[in-house]
């Protein structure tokens, strides 16, 4: 449950819902059906919070013969079971069958002593009147994770009720009517080690995590399939998924199976789960790849839909002194604003619409506590963006910063999580001249996507309804004070006089040329001071907000 579902009550939107979301699953759908192998790569964040398994089931699940390679028994144990982390506390104890009154030991649990025959003897505390130990032989097991029980080859015979070597074969076997999708999680294949998963965040406290950095705390051998079950290093991370591509590739090919009826892989994974030259590898052509990124998959619509639940559910307001229009212009306002500072970042943008109450003055402290409590990435996460443009995928510079969610693409363009340059602070708004400035282009940025059509709209009514109260000939008026008069409208004034901008339509009353009712100019003052705070990147503050909105929900009222 989020932290907004357990304040409010009220359900988030399901993710597959989320039209960013949808079009993702859409085009790996296609791939899929296209018979390419898909890799689809995620943040850290979105395996930590749930949202990659998420993704995962519903592209995989979308496939009507699939097989969905189970996680190693020591990731599920870990999930099922609460204790202590991977590679603390104490040793599993031998046990004892007391039906047959043997002594029993694991040989992956006791050391293998290669001890000199030297004719002297060692004492080692063993007592030999009891039960004397068994001490296992030197392991004779073949190198590779085929002969793994639990590796992935393993796992994926067992599902297709074969041994670890011919479940690449059984898949291109021919007589298989329809082919599967096989699924695999990544990052449950590198999750075997001790520490596994440490590196993408850290736990300091309820709902609050500090990134440390992606790709760190997982050393490069941990997982099932680089040694034996339980994850001791010995191999590099990700080499059985690598291998598994590379086999299936290979096995299509001497197949000859066309596209339309081979067996196909959908990988999910964190940069950290695989090699690092892996993607490039299978985006080049190894295997019929297609590699898809989560980059720029959320747009302006996803986070305004994922948070309208939560300012929906607000107070009661069908009293009689209700104002439509003001409450909609100053619902458009909060839910611009929480999109243009948060971006793709959902469970931030939930925080904060959740914590914020709309009001200007109120917002940098608002922020700071979403920031204090929320994961999100540290600022020392991301590199220096020395471009605005963001291309088709992250490039090599910036990988490591996006898959710990420091840098994203959004709406076409590299931008920094709002926590690398604003204060996470419990109490405090922005603490230096810079963060100030940035959140304040934000909140403008998004005043001017809301407030411009609407004060656009009222200056085209307000020069219709002053056509009838001239005190000039509309032609000499015009020509007066309109800084570039139309020349295509020259024979025809009262079309000119419908173009002058609200400060030409200010300059014309304050000359007396134009006698607008109070109203109007009461109005119409409003429309150019706000048009002029826009124009330079600054801030409409509440008091000028909310006379703004009460004079546009009046003028709505007025006849024309």
């Amino acid at each position: 449950m989020t932290e907004a579902e357990a304040r409010t009550a009220v359900r988030a939107v399901n993710p597959g819902d989320l039209p960013g979301v949808r079009a993702q699953l859409r085009g790996v759908a296609a791939d899929l059906a296209a018979g390419l192998n898909c890799l689809w790569l995620v943040t850290d964040a979105m395996v930590e919070s749930g949202l990659a398994d998420e993704l995962y089931r519903g592209a995989l699940f979308g496939s009507p013969v699939r097989v969905d390679v189970p996680a190693p028994a020591s990731a599920r144990a870990r999930e099922a079971e609460p204790g202590p982390e991977p590679g603390w506390g104490p040793a599993p104890v031998a046990e004892e069958t007391a039906a047959e009154g043997e002594w029993w030991a694991d040989p992956d649990e006791l050391p293998y002593l290669d001890l000199p025959d030297d004719g002297f003897d060692l004492d080692l505390g063993w007592s030999l009147e009891a039960r004397p130990p068994r001490v296992p032989a030197p392991r004779n097991e073949q190198a590779g994770p085929r002969h793994d029980p639990h590796g992935l080859l393993a796992r994926l015979g067992k599902e297709l009720s074969v041994g670890a070597d011919e479940a690449v074969a059984a898949l291109v076997a021919p007589g298989r009517d329809r082919r599967p999708v096989v699924g695999i999680r990544a990052w449950a294949e590198n999750d075997g080690g001790t520490g596994a998963g440490t590196g993408a965040g850290t736990s300091t406290g309820a709902g609050t995590s500090t990134r440390t950095g992606a790709g760190t705390g997982v050393r490069a051998g941990d997982g099932p399939d680089s040694g034996p079950p339980g994850g001791t290093p010995g191999g590099p991370r990700g080499a059985g998924v690598e291998r598994l591509f590379r086999l299936l590739a290979a096995a299509v090919r001497a197949a000859g199976l066309p596209p339309g009826e081979r067996p196909r892989l959908l990988v999910v994974a964190r940069l950290r789960d695989l090699p690092d030259s892996l993607p490039d590898e299978l985006r080049k052509g190894v295997g019929d790849t297609a590699v898809h990124w989560w980059w720029g998959a959320l747009g302006r619509l996803d986070t305004a839909t994922a948070i309208a639940p939560i300012l929906d559910h607000g107070p009661d307001t069908s009293g009689r002194d209700r104002d439509p229009l003001r409450e909609r212009i100053h619902r458009a306002l909060r839910t611009e604003t929480v999109v243009e500072i948060c971006g793709p970042d959902l469970e931030l943008a939930r925080s904060l619409a959740l914590e914020w109450d709309g009001s200007q003055h109120t917002l940098g402290a608002a922020l700071g506590r979403c920031l204090a409590r929320t994961p999100v990435p540290a600022p020392a996460d991301c590199p220096p963006l020395r471009r605005i443009g963001a291309l088709l995928r992250p490039g090599a510079e910036l990988r490591q910063a996006w898959a710990a969610g420091a840098v994203v693409s959004w709406e076409g363009r590299l931008r920094a999580h709002v926590a690398v340059w604003h204060p996470a602070a419990p109490t405090a708004g922005p603490g230096d001249a810079d963060a100030r400035a940035r959140l304040t282009a934000l909140v403008s940025q998004a005043q001017q996507r809301v407030l411009a059509p609407w004060i656009e709209e009222a200056r085209q009514r307000l020069a219709a309804r002053a056509l009838g109260h001239l005190n000039r000939p509309v032609a000499a008026l015009v020509a007066d004070h309109a800084d570039r008069p139309p020349a295509h409208l020259g024979a025809a004034p009262e079309r000119a006089f419908l173009e002058l901008q609200v400060g030409e339509l200010l300059r014309a009353h304050v000359s007396g040329a134009l006698a607008l009712p109070p109203d109007d100019a009461r109005l119409l003052r409003l429309l150019v001071t706000a048009r002029n705070v826009l124009a330079h990147r600054s801030v409409l503050y509440d008091r000028t907000l909310d006379e703004l909105c009460a004079e546009l929900s009046r003028a709505d009222l007025r006849a024309p």
